[in-house]
């Protein structure tokens, strides 16, 4: 029979077991609240292209209160690199935001884990994780393949003409809609609708049309191009501003993020700067300058046009050369980054002060342009292919038939070669190269 100090012991260890049990609860409680981790992009046990990237995003419900959220990040496998605000943080990171950007690095298995902290205890409030597979990027066209609008008023259309096998693929749009772009994997379009002229809209299309998905509508949205890496989408966008009381009208660049649909400027010129083109570096982009110009009375003179260039997160514009009227009918950077192709082609009303054809210049300027190749007939963007030896065209140059064509030549301007032998009305558009 247990005497009165016996149970005088047992009481004080029971007390002590509950107070115990009652602070573990307190310093390693459960997890609160119900964490979903989920992709636009990549759905569970999915996968992700390699070299390409994916935002992903998490929701928590059940919370007690409103606390401040801290994020943590994680990669099992180490195969990718999360991507914050455009810097590369590793396989770790912290978030004050609910989403973070993965790029693909290395082909296999990765999983992504979130953790969800209370910012201000640090209490882990709940945490998810979503599996997925980093792959071989699949595209539509396994070889060199050259894009071509065709401009028959009757039939509309673009084909894409593959230039090992000679097979053409016709792909059928309305006469409002133009395809502009190809990603560099080969998956996406960039399709612009113009049938309503009070909202234009540009739209991600799957190549193998399985479907398609709005990137960005407003007023006069123009000439969207993917940038090297694929994640951002360049365009230029119609601005008025009032307070230019001669001409407030104007264009500025813009860059959208194909994954959050994350939209900045990244021009403030105020005047009209379109046709923007990114270098394969990432660095640079190119871009047509134009700015109107006025008499002592007020009345329009005109306008002054350059090839510029200017950092691609924004800065003041490089002036490379300036072009009257529409003289500069489109370019395309070199392979290096360190020069672009134009072609310098007189229109009707423009002074005779230049020989049409395809031209060189510096990136960094300084130079006059050189040319490397008399056309007399084309009109349309010259674009590098085959890692930048060669360069393909639309025209007809001078000695071969009036009917215009697809050509190439030699990075030197030599070596001329017909490329495809369809007579087309139109113009050459964009080349995928795998």
């Amino acid at each position: 029979m247990a005497t009165k100090l016996q149970w005088k012991w047992k009481g004080l260890v029971l007390a002590s077991l509950i107070s115990v049990s009652c602070d573990t609860e307190d310093i390693d409680p459960k997890p609160q609240g119900e964490v979903t981790l989920s992709s636009p992009t990549v759905e569970p046990d999915g996968s992700l292209s390699l070299n390409a990237t994916a935002g992903f995003e998490v929701e928590i419900t059940g919370l007690d209160g409103n606390p401040s959220l801290l994020y943590e990040w994680s990669l099992a496998a180490g195969r990718g690199t999360l991507i914050v605000e455009n810097q590369e943080t590793g396989h770790q990171t912290q978030t004050s935001a609910p989403s973070v950007t993965v790029r693909g690095d290395d082909l296999g298995n990765e999983s992504l884990r979130v953790k969800v902290l209370n910012e201000a205890t640090g209490r882990l409030l709940g945490e998810d994780l979503l599996s997925f597979q980093i792959t071989e990027a699949v595209g539509c066209y396994s070889e060199l393949t050259i894009f071509y609008r065709n401009n028959d008023w009757g039939n509309p259309a673009m084909a894409g003409i593959g230039m090992e096998s000679g097979n053409v693929k016709t792909l059928q749009l309305s006469p409002e809609n133009w395809l502009m772009d190809i990603s560099p994997n080969g998956q996406w379009f960039l399709r612009q609708d113009f049938s309503d002229l009070r909202n234009y809209t540009i739209w991600l299309e799957a190549c193998d049309g399985s479907g398609s998905t709005l990137l960005a509508e407003g007023p006069q949205l123009e000439r969207p191009t993917f940038g090297p890496t694929g994640q951002y989408v360049y365009f230029s966008e119609r601005i008025s501003y009032p307070e230019q009381t001669q001409d407030p009208r104007a264009r500025e660049l813009v860059r959208v993020d194909i994954e959050t649909g994350e939209k900045a400027f990244i021009s403030e010129f105020r005047v009209f700067s379109s046709e923007p083109r990114v270098s394969p570096d990432g660095n640079w982009i190119a871009f047509e300058h134009s700015e109107s110009t006025f008499n002592p009375n007020g009345t329009y003179a005109g306008s002054i046009t350059h090839l510029a260039v200017m950092p691609v997160e924004g800065g003041a514009p490089r002036f490379l050369v300036p072009i009257e009227s529409n003289d500069l009918a489109g370019y395309d950077w070199s392979p290096d980054s360190e020069h672009l192709i134009f072609n310098w082609h007189k229109q009707s009303g423009s002074s005779d002060t230049h020989t049409n054809g395809i031209y060189r210049i510096s990136r960094d300027g300084g130079a006059a342009p050189s040319l490397i190749f008399a056309e007399p007939e084309g009109s349309g963007r010259p674009i590098y292919y085959a890692d930048g030896t060669r360069i393909a065209f639309h025209g007809h140059p001078a000695g071969e038939s009036t009917q215009f064509g697809i050509w190439s030549i030699d990075a030197s301007g030599g070596d001329l070669q017909r490329l495809s032998t369809n007579r087309y009305n139109g113009f050459l558009q964009f080349i995928w190269e795998p």
